[in-house]
């Protein structure tokens, strides 16, 4: 989008800080901004080409190019991502990546427009189970549940992010999964 002229310029100059040089705060470091870290210019050096973003996601360069140019061509776009993208490890990266879509195209603030965000789901209740006073302080990311099933006395707090301990120094032997089957239904290998 960003190669083919396909971004809203004036929308991104008026609204938005960080999108390249000009936008860039004085106190940012050279090429800290967001245009920069597309185009490979930025820290890690590694454009995100849609070749970059086939080999990570499998899905087709051809495919990958036709949606972006949908998208920058059309508007209003109303960009809105489920709740599953960011279920993963480093997932928050991927709700990120999609919310800057809206801003990138200018679909910010206009009718049909979104801000990339989860549609209103505030009338919406939940049922809880009662929350206990539970004595072990230990704890880890649900993205790593498998992990520490396969490998959990390996895990430490600065490799794996175990919290409360320098490691994981116990097997986990039983999981209570209340209402949430994102752990499961993203790893294929448990359904079986």
């Amino acid at each position: 989008m960003i190669n083919e002229n396909l971004v809203d310029q004036p929308f991104l100059d008026k609204y938005c800080v960080g999108y390249d040089e000009k936008t860039l705060p004085a106190d940012a470091p050279k090429n800290g901004h967001y245009k920069a870290y597309i185009l490979g210019e930025g820290d890690d050096k590694t454009a995100k080409t849609p070749q970059w973003a086939s080999q990570i996601t499998g899905i087709p360069v051809d495919r990958i190019i036709k949606l972006a140019r949908e998208i920058g061509t059309t508007k209003p776009a109303y960009i809105c991502q489920g709740w599953g993208p960011q279920r993963q490890a480093n997932g928050e990266l991927t709700a990120r990546a999609i919310a800057m879509l809206p801003i990138l195209t200018g679909n910010v603030g206009i009718s049909g427009g979104n801000s990339g965000a989860r549609e209103s789901t505030y009338t919406i209740t939940i049922e809880r189970l009662p929350v206990l006073d539970n004595p072990v302080k230990t704890s880890i990311s649900c993205f790593s549940w498998m992990d520490a099933i396969d490998h959990g006395p390996q895990m430490t707090a600065l490799r794996d992010g175990v919290r409360g301990k320098d490691k994981l120094d116990v097997p986990i032997k039983f999981i209570w999964n209340f209402k949430d089957l994102k752990r499961t239904l993203s790893r294929p290998e448990v359904l079986h």
